[in-house]
């Protein structure tokens, strides 16, 4: 098992918290669901490591509530569980457009696959202990728009100092292109980092997901573009994505139904930004879904799936 990082842990440990709000839990589902605490030397280097953390969640304003109940195991009756007004706004807070943006900002900037995935696998944990519903997630808790791409931080920082950059982009078949850009906006749209920028005068959209090299800086000034201009490029790729629609057929208590949350008859209608991106994400799920439309969307899981048979027969 990976070690966690105190920030890591910190978080798992506030992730299975918050999805236990109810009774909370004690030291010992605790030490079971955060893989941090299981690194631990011995029994004492454990509560202190736990000792530790409540002190710098009180220090970050995260309220601890513990409760004491005669109804819990005897060996283990002090029972944690964060209160509800840590996460809650101050009263008489007003936050304007303006803020709000900087806020959604923020929580895009923090969130990594890094701290996500030892959170999720906490929380599975606590689910086969039967100490939250098994329907729960991150998904009110840790925002789900993830920058894990190499190629984000400096197309960000080429943004912001106003320069061109240059690196290899491929096509959906395969082709590969340099591209030399000025980069204008990154946008976070279906679950794909895409980049708005100018190249050969024109606005165009690069899925930060099929750039295939490095971005290189230039010391050459980024092209300048009118806003207007820019604003209505950016209302077009919502309207391109808003046209990709899928509807997708997914079987009960699968992976596949925990993330596309199917209706009653077991479909889900969703937009998509890539149709050849979206058929290898849908491929992951194997037999635990079916694309019911587009068909187009069939034909790419189809000859994918054959692709890879031959590839492994």
């Amino acid at each position: 098992m990976a070690k966690q990082s105190p920030a890591e842990r910190l978080f798992t440990l506030t992730c299975c918290l918050v999805a236990s709000p109810r009774i909370g839990l004690s030291k010992q589902d605790i030490y079971r669901a955060v893989a941090g605490y299981q690194a631990a030397t011995s029994d004492e280097a454990r509560d202190r490591m736990f000792e530790r953390d409540k002190q710098v969640l009180r220090e970050a304003g995260v309220r601890l509530e513990v409760l004491e109940n005669d109804s819990f195991d005897e060996t283990d009756q002090s029972r944690y569980r964060i209160a509800k007004s840590s996460f809650e706004w101050p009263k008489g807070l007003e936050l304007s457009s303006k803020k709000l943006q900087l806020l959604e900002l923020a929580a895009k900037a923090w969130n990594s696959q890094l701290l996500e995935a030892p959170a999720q696998q906490g929380l599975t944990r606590l689910k086969s202990l039967g100490l939250m519903p098994a329907e729960s997630d991150l998904r009110p808790f840790s925002p789900r728009l993830l920058a894990r791409h190499a190629s984000f931080a400096p197309l960000a920082a080429a943004i912001s100092n106003s320069v061109q950059v240059v690196f290899e982009y491929q096509k959906p078949d395969g082709e590969l292109s340099t591209r030399k850009v000025s980069p204008l906006k990154l946008r976070q749209l279906e679950g794909q980092w895409v980049l708005l920028g100018l190249h050969n005068s024109q606005i165009k959209n690069f899925l930060l997901r099929r750039i295939s090299s490095s971005v290189t800086t230039l010391p050459v000034a980024a092209e300048k573009v009118d806003q207007v201009a820019l604003g209505q490029a950016e209302q077009d790729l919502k309207d391109f994505v808003s046209g990709n629609l899928a509807v997708i057929e997914v079987v009960p208590d699968t992976e596949a139904a925990v993330i596309f949350k199917p209706n009653d008859e077991g479909l889900v209608t969703t937009t998509f930004m890539d149709e050849a991106l979206f058929a290898e994400d849908l491929m992951e799920f194997g037999s635990q879904l079916r694309v019911i439309s587009p068909e187009s969307l069939q034909r790419r899981i189809k000859n994918g799936l054959k692709a890879v048979v031959r590839a492994h027969a």
